[in-house]
């Protein structure tokens, strides 16, 4: 899909920041980190709150009001005129994947190496694509999403803890092989993918918003030790955890 990223910006916004009704060019995505307070969107009126975000077509009007201080992420952008997203408030699922694609954008904006307008380009694209998954209408529950959505609740639960898959599997009642194969199908992940992914986000908060040693985080997050923390998380996000801390603790929460 071939999409332009026109702005990128992380703020603040204080107690009492309003945004009088405006509308702009290009769709827009506001992602809020934290915080709490009131949008109106073409006339509906939506309450935000942390991990949730707007999407705001072309042309639409809308205000934003916080009621307490917040972190927040906005993005305009373009996509194909074939393609259109809908319009409103959205909660980003349990791994924050709207979050984490922004992150990934934030450091390549950062970075600026060659190309790097392009390369926002595809991550936009990414995101798109990621967003249309995502609210598609919501699968019909059967026997076997049922089962399926059950232990994916209980990974959510224990992903600190070692896990092992094949006790997954027979807590789903399927093999080894049936078990991952449908795993992936539902979630879009195999079951270890999920989970490490999963222990990445918690991490990642961990280092955000307290002063934990890595140490102590790897052993919190799930991850055997820290060589192997360290050594997953550089592979997963591009930094070591000591290098995504100083990156980003003091701008994203």
């Amino acid at each position: 899909m071939k999409t332009k990223l026109t702005i990128f910006c992380a703020a603040v916004r204080e107690k009492d920041w309003y945004m009088h009704m405006h509308q702009h060019a290009c769709y827009e995505l506001v992602y809020y980190l934290d915080g709490q307070g009131t949008t109106t969107i073409n006339g509906q009126s939506y309450s935000f709150q942390p991990h949730t975000f707007t999407i705001i077509p072309p042309s639409t009007l809308h205000d934003e009001k916080h009621s307490i201080t917040s972190n927040v992420i906005f993005i305009g952008f373009h996509i194909p005129p074939e393609h259109s997203l809908s319009c409103g408030l959205f909660h980003d699922d349990a791994l924050h994947s709207i979050l984490e694609q922004l992150l990934r954008m934030k450091q390549e904006f950062t970075d600026k190496q060659s190309l790097y307008a392009d390369k926002l380009d595809l991550l936009m694209g990414e995101l798109v694509i990621d967003f249309l998954r995502s609210h598609q209408p919501a699968l019909i529950h059967n026997p076997t999403t049922e089962k399926l959505l059950y232990v994916r609740n209980y990974m959510n639960e224990n992903f600190q803890q070692k896990t092992d898959i094949a006790h997954l599997a027979a807590l789903a009642g399927y093999s080894y092989d049936r078990f991952r194969h449908l795993f992936k199908e539902i979630t879009g992940h195999s079951p270890q993918a999920y989970l490490l992914r999963k222990r990445i986000e918690h991490a990642r908060t961990l280092l955000l918003q307290t002063e934990l040693p890595v140490s102590h985080i790897a052993l919190e997050a799930g991850f055997s030790n820290d060589a192997q923390f360290c050594s997953l998380f550089k592979r997963e996000t591009g930094h070591s955890p000591r290098k995504f801390r100083l990156a980003f603790a003091h701008s994203i929460p």
